[in-house]
This record gives structure tokens, C-alpha cells and sequence, in this order.
């Protein structure tokens, strides 16, 4: 008997796009074994690959994500459609009321549901807004994904804080998101491992053009998760400060720039150029950084 293949948007998306996967391959940076591996789903992409791969084949990152196994049952599908509608409730009541204030039965109500149908899924309201934290981030790799395809790593780093800073009511409903997360971590049974969840999506997109950069002699040598470490505690400051309306998104631009230049290997180098984000659509024309 011949099983059925998986069902593979990335697959269908790099083949839509007229690409050979060895060229894909060398765009991701991974060998062509590692990309079949991937396709067929026994290697999972990172969220580094899915970004670049859609920003390669103008597909969401997180279609890209989507592998349909042949024993998928409809109620398998099903139940993850009402996860994700569960989820896209909750979002906006978090942002806007706060964590503690918000309840399972809000939620119900504003998912049409009623509250055990709502723990059905969700045991407890962590868990669910665990789950927002995670849509967040990844809707958030999805908006920066455009930033992979600029030339080098301190022009990918200057746009990656560009899209995350720029002011837009995208950027600002993560940022709520992530406040909130802050702010109600001692309700978490494991606030370190919630932290590590939430943050590992940003941290694999810095990975790869810190180690380039320093690889390169773009940055200064040395251990890359310290870098890592500096950038994030910067961005999550700048965050916290364009929320509050403290500072806005051209300040913003101007204290990241002069904290990069720290990195620089070369200090003739002035620092790393103010990357403007690639064009897409109706995007606001000032992204800062």
C-alpha cells in the first residue's frame, strides 16, 4: 500500500514561486538535505527559516508553517480552529482590560461560547493567554519578516527594531500583550518557562545575524547570547517607553542607532546605516528603529 504524502505549503509555495530547492536551500542557509528534511515534515523550519522563506515566496510565515498529515481527522482540525478563534477572542480583552481583570467567562462571551466549552480547550486562563502571548510573537516574526531579506546583518538588526518600534497599532497591541505578560508573571506556575516560550522566536531571528555579523568582522567578536541578551533588554525597554508615549518612534530610532555602534567592529564605520524597511503595500513610510 503507497501512503499519501503530506500535504506541504511550504512545498506548494517555493514550487508556486518557480524556485529549485537548491536555491532555497542556499537562501535559508541550510544544506539541501535539511530543506527536504523540512518538507517533508521530519525537520520542523525554525522561525528564522519560515520568515525568510516568507518573505522568498510572498506567503505568510505561518501557512508556511502548515503541514496536513494524511490521518488529520476533521475533528482534529476542528478543535484547532476553535483553539485559534478562542485565542483571537481573548487577545484584544487582555490588551485592553489586563490579565487580572479578564475571566474565562469574559472570554466565553466574547468567543459565542460558553465557559466550559471554553475550558474544554483551555484548562485554565494562563494557558490561554499563554496562547495569545504565542500569536503574538508570531504574528510579530510575521510582520519582521521582510527585514531577512536586506544585504547585511546591522541592516537586518536596525529594520527587525525598525517593524517592532514603528508606532503602528500592530506594534502597540504586542507590546500591551507583552506588558501585561510582565506584569502577571508571578500568576504563572512557571514564569521562567513561559518566558523562555515567548521569547524563543525572537531570539532564533537574532541568532543567526549576530553570529553572521561577528563571523564577518561586521560586529565585534565575542559570545553572541551576550549580544543577544543587550539587544533584548534594549528593545523590551524601548517597548515599554513607546507604550507609556514616553518616547516616539524617531527617538527610538536615534538611541538604537548609537547603541549598535558599541557592537561595531569598526569604529570608522559611524555605526550601522539606518536600514528603511522593504516596501510593502500600504505600510507606514516612517519605520524606526
Amino acid at each position: 500500500m503507497t501512503s499519501a504524502q503530506p500535504r506541504n505549503a511550504a512545498r506548494a509555495a517555493i514550487a508556486a514561486a518557480g524556485l529549485r530547492h537548491r536555491d532555497v536551500a542556499a537562501h535559508l542557509g541550510i544544506d539541501a538535505s535539511k530543506l527536504s528534511k523540512s518538507l517533508s515534515g521530519v525537520r520542523r523550519f525554525s522561525a528564522t527559516e519560515l520568515a525568510q522563506l516568507a518573505a522568498l515566496t510572498g506567503v505568510d510565515a505561518q501557512s508556511l508553517a502548515t503541514v496536513s498529515e494524511p490521518g488529520t481527522s476533521t475533528r482534529d482540525r476542528a478543535r484547532q480552529t476553535r483553539k485559534r478563534a478562542i485565542v483571537a477572542a481573548a487577545w484584544p480583552l487582555f490588551t485592553q482590560r489586563g490579565y487580572q481583570a479578564v475571566t474565562v467567562a469574559d472570554i466565553a462571551t466574547a468567543a459565542g461560547l460558553s465557559p466550559s466549552a471554553v475550558h474544554y480547550y483551555f484548562p485554565s486562563k494562563n494557558e490561554i493567554f499563554l496562547a495569545t502571548l504565542d500569536e503574538c510573537s508570531r504574528q510579530g516574526a510575521q510582520r519582521r519578516a521582510r527585514a531577512h531579506t536586506l544585504a547585511t546583518p546591522a541592516e537586518r538588526l536596525s529594520a527587525l527594531f525598525a517593524i517592532q518600534l514603528d508606532g503602528s497599532p500592530e506594534s502597540r497591541q504586542e507590546w500591551a500583550t507583552w506588558a501585561q505578560f510582565w506584569s502577571s508573571s508571578a500568576a504563572f506556575a512557571d514564569a521562567q518557562q513561559a518566558t523562555e516560550i515567548a521569547y524563543a522566536r525572537w531570539q532564533q531571528e537574532l541568532l543567526p545575524i549576530v553570529e553572521e555579523g561577528m563571523a564577518s568582522g561586521e560586529f565585534v567578536s565575542g559570545d553572541p547570547q551576550v549580544m543577544i541578551a543587550s539587544l533584548t533588554a534594549l528593545i523590551d525597554g524601548l517597548g515599554v517607553r513607546l507604550l507609556a508615549g514616553a518616547l516616539d518612534p524617531l527617538s527610538i530610532r536615534e538611541i538604537f542607532s548609537a547603541s549598535v555602534r558599541g557592537w561595531m567592529a569598526s569604529s570608522d564605520s559611524g555605526g550601522p546605516p539606518i536600514a528603511s524597511t522593504p516596501s510593502a503595500g500600504n505600510d507606514q513610510d516612517e519605520r524606526t528603529v
